[in-house]
């Protein structure tokens, strides 16, 4: 019986998993503006509407008329949301349903799928936080109790800054790594897979290291090419238009990027871990699901 914790076969092969993640989006990049390009286009076009006409302001905007309000997160990121989980479906299915012919409208019509994608993308965003938290807030806690129990005000025995940089540095590696190991529930939802969401999960065990870096890997050109515009957007002048018409491509073209990178990285992590299924002792019991390869 194999180990799945020791034994190579069970393994996600990073660099060989980045290079069919680069090899799919290259080869499917004219699916890819086709699917992108009328999501991209409309948020654009509504965020400046809703900025310059409606007079929403941006969360983290401060330099506004008055401070954010829910409102207008509403407002601004209500169409983003829908519009990127159409999205994310569309893709999912693009490359683990290859025999579907993926057009720009089932793309962009909702269904029952997207609804139950949508609620699951934010209850597992929740899910990841909550798990989190609790170590994070005990942490918070136990520094805070040694600083009060040695009642020295000149020199404490814990740095409040580096237990803040600890806390945060160990939180986000934490909540990535947990969001991600659920986020394999995403793909069986909407390539419609017969697993439950324990068995999804199951699937990632013993690869969440390996499974963050692929992710992380994917993602990482478009992100810092999104990253350098965004401190170029400070140094153009603000109020124009056009201006922000072309700023606001620039930036949803990227982040359609980053998510078009990050949802191949997960499909590709997701069927090739369900290749190992036929070897793996916990998918062959009564009741558990079996895919052939």
């Amino acid at each position: 019986m194999a180990n799945f914790l020791t034994s190579d076969e069970f393994r996600l092969p990073i660099f060989v998993t980045l290079k069919d993640i680069y090899g799919f989006l290259w080869s499917t990049q004219r699916d890819l503006v086709l699917i992108a390009a009328i999501p991209i286009v409309g948020l654009t076009v509504y965020g400046v509407a809703a900025i310059d006409l409606f007079g929403a302001i941006e969360p983290a905007s401060s330099d506004g008329p008055r401070p954010p309000r829910l409102r207008d997160v509403f407002i601004l990121y209500l169409p983003s949301m829908l519009l990127y989980t159409m999205f994310a479906v569309a893709w999912h299915r693009r490359y683990l349903v290859r025999g579907e012919a993926t057009t720009v409208w089932s793309a962009l019509r909702w269904d029952l799928r997207k609804t139950r994608f949508l609620f699951w993308s934010i209850l597992i965003w929740l899910i990841a936080v909550a798990i989190v938290s609790v170590p994070i807030v005990l942490l918070t806690i136990f520094g805070v109790v040694i600083n009060f129990a040695a009642a020295s005000e000149v020199s404490p025995p814990v740095d409040v800054a580096t237990l803040s940089s600890v806390v945060i540095l160990a939180a986000s590696v934490m909540f990535f790594i947990v969001y991600l190991r659920l986020s394999l529930w995403l793909p069986v939802i909407a390539s419609d897979a017969p697993f439950s969401l324990l068995e999804a999960i199951r699937l990632g065990r013993g690869n969440s290291w390996r499974l963050m870096v692929i992710i992380f890997g994917a993602e990482i050109g478009p992100t810092v090419v999104l990253l350098i515009l965004g401190m170029l957007t400070h140094a153009i002048p603000q109020g124009s238009a056009t201006i922000d018409l072309i700023v606001g491509l620039a930036r949803n073209a990227l982040a359609y990027a980053v998510l078009a990178a990050g949802i191949t990285a997960l499909s590709v992590a997701y069927n090739r871990l369900l290749a190992r299924v036929a070897n793996d002792p916990l998918y062959t019991q009564e009741g558990m699901p079996f895919m052939d390869e």
